[in-house]
């Protein structure tokens, strides 16, 4: 489920060699980015969509595999078609690294999904760390999920497809609303004014896209905001900046390093900057105009090539 990362999809191939008539055919194995089994361990046709030479097809069907933590990952599945004996066919296989695996119980002959599945599925298809309240419109059909392969956190809404074993499709449409913790002032703060740990909380707060607010108090705490925030709003991470070394206009000292010398004039600032920045400044002295780089609070340092 930092980020911005998820279900994406990846092609590995195999060709053996001595092949048999049908080996000039592909056989096509797609594993969703998320499964349900019944136990700790599932055939390949429970959770695999498999398609192409019928001989070939059939001795793979029944690979076994077992979750492991949870997850049944690509080199599992690699590891269990090279010992299966299919030799001689060409393999196409397309899955993600790792594979979510929920397991659930039998019920009635079906599988039946409880609403903290459902939400476990939509954050593992969204690679979200945090909340999401899944309202689903419908019951939840049998089968695994064939599509979407991945979501976009922030997502009003989506439609999940299921597939039985009889290959049946059904939809589920679903609404959603995400939620994450971001810092909250606890009283107002000026723009310009430098942010100290005690000035926040840490609250879930809804929210329409990810990577919005600052989440935690390093990533605020020691620097400024570009606004006027008031109590109670949460600081988004585009309001946040690092607290001035040097304002437009004030007096400022040059230094420049050559061959062990440090040579020193006045100057004026005629860009805002913070520790780090480059800006332009007017030698005072020769009323020249040099890029130089904030190195202390009133100090830049010009960089001799």
């Amino acid at each position: 489920m930092n980020g911005r990362r998820g279900a994406r999809l990846f092609f590995v191939f195999f060709l053996f060699c001595s092949a048999p008539a049908w080996a000039a055919e592909v056989l096509r194995i797609q594993i969703p980015a998320v499964v349900r089994i019944e136990g700790e361990a599932c055939e390949l046709s429970e959770i695999a969509s498999i398609e192409g030479p019928r001989t070939l097809a059939e001795r793979v069907r029944k690979l076994l595999l077992s979750s492991r933590d949870g997850v049944i990952t690509r080199e599992q599945v690699i590891a269990a078609l090279k010992v299966s004996g299919a030799v001689g066919g060409r393999i196409e296989l397309k899955m993600p690294p790792t594979v979510t695996v929920m397991i659930g119980e039998a019920v009635s002959g079906r599988i039946e999904e409880t609403e903290r599945d459902l939400a476990a599925l939509v954050k593992s298809l969204a690679a979200w760390n945090w909340d999401v309240e899944v309202s689903r419109q419908g019951s939840i059909p049998n089968g695994r999920l064939v599509a979407p392969a991945s979501l976009v956190p922030g997502a009003a809404a989506a439609t999940l497809r299921f597939r039985d074993a009889s290959g049946r499709e059904r939809s589920l449409a679903v609404r959603l609303v995400w939620s994450q913790p971001a810092l909250v002032l606890t009283r107002s703060v000026k723009k310009g004014e430098v942010l100290r740990q005690g000035d926040f909380i840490v609250r879930q707060i809804r929210v329409n896209r990810p990577g919005v607010y600052a989440s935690v108090i390093s990533e605020a705490a020691g620097r400024s905001l570009k606004k006027n925030l008031s109590q109670g709003e949460p600081v988004p991470l585009d309001l946040i900046a690092d607290v001035l070394a040097i304002e437009r206009g004030k007096r400022v000292s040059i230094v420049a390093r050559d061959a062990g010398l440090l040579v020193k004039a006045p100057g004026e600032a005629l860009e805002n900057g913070a520790l780090g920045d480059s800006i332009k400044v007017r030698n005072l002295s020769s009323k020249t105009v040099v890029t130089a780089v904030v190195v202390a609070v009133d100090t830049v340092e010009v960089r001799l090539q």
